[in-house]
């Protein structure tokens, strides 16, 4: 079976007639055996045949030609664009807790019918989301939703250095960040406390690495290889926080500027507003 018939029989024979409301543009494709399986997501939707509007939200896919020569993704989707088109719906399948129910909402897009569609229930959701949304705080800053990643983004101050701070919406393709802004309030009150615990479970978990990478790089082979090049007071000086995104459950990412260490890729650390520390680990 090739690539094509091995894609089209995810999906049921039928030809649907769908208006959707993207909410993206197409930044990119998968890999999928020798073709290219481009996709977008769209908020909401309408059956032309019925008038029923949906509110669940689905994906949109196709294949094209992996090929030197191309030029776009075959389709031409816009953020916000309401068109209209012909598509054959996914055959459901089993989700695992850690898949997006998306998979089960996904269309093989065959043709579009109209590229600029007035649908009056999707035009007034697509006002209200174009529609600015932030958070303001007078200690903290602003934060400004940003749709497309589903959460809100901002920077302060974080002991004298600028981080870019992530508020995950409190759910998919929301309006609000309440339990992750109650994450970063707790966090930001106890930073100094914070911070000596994020440098030192990071330099716990990579100092030994730190010293294998200076060793590797930096040093004439004939040298003695039991030397510490990097102590652990230099790793825990050495970086500095870039960027923390915060989830509704209190799950933390963190990102650390490596000081150089590690050839500039940054240091990456999970961990929950509980105090757990899950994993520290070199990332980019």
């Amino acid at each position: 079976m090739n690539t094509i018939e091995e894609f089209e029989k995810r999906f049921e024979p039928e030809i649907s007639d769908l208006i959707v409301l993207i909410k993206t543009s197409v930044n990119g494709a998968a890999v999928a055996g020798d073709m290219l399986r481009p996709s977008v997501e769209f908020i909401a939707s309408v059956n032309p045949q019925t008038g029923e509007f949906s509110r669940e939200p689905g994906r949109l896919e196709w294949l094209i030609k992996n090929s030197k020569l191309r030029t776009g993704w075959g389709f031409h989707f816009k953020q916000y664009q309401i068109c209209r088109i012909h598509a054959r719906k996914n055959i459901p399948i089993k989700l695992e807790p850690y898949m997006l129910k998306t998979l089960n909402n996904c269309y093989m897009v065959l043709k579009i019918v109209e590229k600029n569609v007035s649908e009056p229930r999707l035009e007034a959701l697509k006002n209200h989301l174009m529609q600015p949304v932030s958070i303001e705080d007078p200690v903290l800053g602003r934060f400004v939703l940003e749709r497309q990643y589903s959460c809100f983004e901002g920077t302060l101050d974080w002991l004298g250095t600028g981080c870019c701070i992530n508020l995950l919406t409190d759910e998919r393709d929301g309006d609000t960040a309440e339990k992750a802004y109650v994450h970063l309030k707790k966090l930001y009150g106890s930073r100094k406390e914070w911070d000596e615990k994020f440098r030192h479970f990071a330099a716990e978990q990579l100092w030994d690495l730190a010293n294998e990478w200076y060793d590797g790089d930096d040093i004439d082979e004939d040298e003695d290889a039991d030397i510490i090049y990097i102590t652990k007071e230099d790793f825990i000086r050495r970086i500095a926080l870039m960027n923390i995104a915060i989830s509704a459950e209190g799950n933390l990412t963190l990102y650390y500027d490596d000081g150089d260490m590690f050839a500039g890729h940054a240091i990456e650390i999970d961990a929950n507003i509980d105090g757990s520390m899950k994993r520290a680990d070199i990332v980019g």
